[in-house]
């Protein structure tokens, strides 16, 4: 089952969830297993399961839920800190080889995703995002997608994912000057270069993000 699921097709491809007994699961179901779990739950992958699309949901310790917990509370504490401030200025290149930098896209809404390649929660929130890019005309609206990972790591992940943003390899240097240590993050940037929204991981990234743009737009 899990080989035949993992064949090229050209298509984007849909991540395998195993439950710890080994079962396979829906992907609806997770938030059943959640429930069950009291919200103990991590979805991460295996080192011998890295490149084959399987994410394993994984029960986590009261300690673990913890460090989570106020990990996560400190990540909201970064991103609450930056809104209302310029969005820090960068020049980095796509996978054609354009150059990218804000202060060229002023006058424009633009929505950075602060991603890498083996990030489970960044995979599930993609085709969301992918759908988001389909409401605005890129005259109005720039996605960016900006991941540490190098080109060649982002290359073989987009043969079996489907990113609709514009993705910029290399970005290390950029995620540390806007503070961030969790992924994914989105941050969404006013025609004058002001950040006006900064979320992390949602369930409702799609509306939360939708109306974190449109407030821009009038």
């Amino acid at each position: 089952m899990c080989a035949n699921a993992q064949k090229k097709t050209g298509t984007e491809q849909s991540p395998i969830y195993m439950m710890p007994d080994g079962t396979i699961i829906s992907k609806d179901k997770i938030d059943s297993v959640s429930k069950a779990w009291n919200g103990a739950i991590f979805i991460g992958k295996e080192d011998k399961d890295k490149d084959k699309g399987v994410l394993h949901l994984i029960r986590l310790s009261d300690s673990e839920m913890k460090q989570i917990n106020e990990k996560n509370a400190k990540d909201e504490l970064v991103l609450k800190g930056l809104i209302g401030k310029p969005a820090a200025d960068f020049d980095l290149i796509d996978m054609r080889g354009k150059h990218w930098s804000l202060k060229a896209l002023r006058g424009k809404v633009v929505v950075l995703n602060f991603w890498y390649t083996s990030c489970p929660p960044c995979l599930q929130e993609m085709p969301k995002l992918n759908e988001i890019t389909g409401l605005y005309s890129a005259d109005k609206v720039v996605f960016l997608a900006l991941t540490f990972n190098e080109r060649e790591k982002v290359k073989q992940f987009l043969q079996l994912h489907k990113f609709n943003y514009i993705i910029l390899p290399g970005s290390k240097t950029v995620d540390q000057q806007y503070g961030i240590t969790g992924w994914p993050t989105s941050l969404v940037i006013d025609k004058k270069g002001k950040i006006s929204a900064a979320l992390n991981i949602s369930e409702d990234i799609k509306q939360d993000l939708v109306s974190a743009i449109d407030k821009n737009l009038h």
